[in-house]
């Protein structure tokens, strides 16, 4: 059933977000829009089933700075390829729909974060859902778990 469907996509991807960094509670706290800043990630829904109250989610992305995010995007149809792409945070939101956004408890090293966007620029990696896809890279920016470039 399309219930039924919906709630595995649901347990999937929350799955991946919460096991990728065990105590995700713990170490983010959800913020408002109207806060956003350099460090934010943004959670990108996949659907919501019949009432409109389970959310899972698709897409993470991180907020650079003076509307920007940048995130990891599977090339469709390409096998495990993939584009680290920066875009406007409007254009995104625009494109994919409402988003929840999340920030780092304790902040986040600056020069740490654009040192990896940078780094991210001018690298490649590839696909795998269980362990480098768009919530691992969203994570790796930030410095919490380890992420594969070429």
């Amino acid at each position: 059933s399309p219930q039924s469907n919906c709630r595995r996509k649901k347990e999937m991807l929350s799955f991946l977000l919460f096991k990728t960094l065990p105590g995700f509670k713990d170490v983010f706290s959800k913020v408002s829009e109207s806060t956003i800043q350099t460090g934010d990630i943004l959670l990108f829904p996949i659907e919501t089933c019949s009432s409109g109250s389970i959310w899972s989610f698709k897409h993470a992305a991180v907020y650079c700075n003076e509307g920007e995010v940048i995130h990891l995007q599977k090339i469709r149809s390409s096998g495990n390829r993939t584009w680290i792409i920066k875009e406007g945070y409007k254009a995104m939101k625009k494109d994919r729909g409402k988003c929840e956004i999340y920030r780092k408890k304790d902040g986040i090293d600056l020069n740490d974060f654009y040192s990896k966007v940078r780094e991210a620029m001018n690298s490649e990696a590839k696909y795998d859902i269980t362990k480098n896809n768009c919530i691992h890279f969203a994570l790796f920016l930030l410095g919490l778990v380890d992420f594969y470039m070429q």
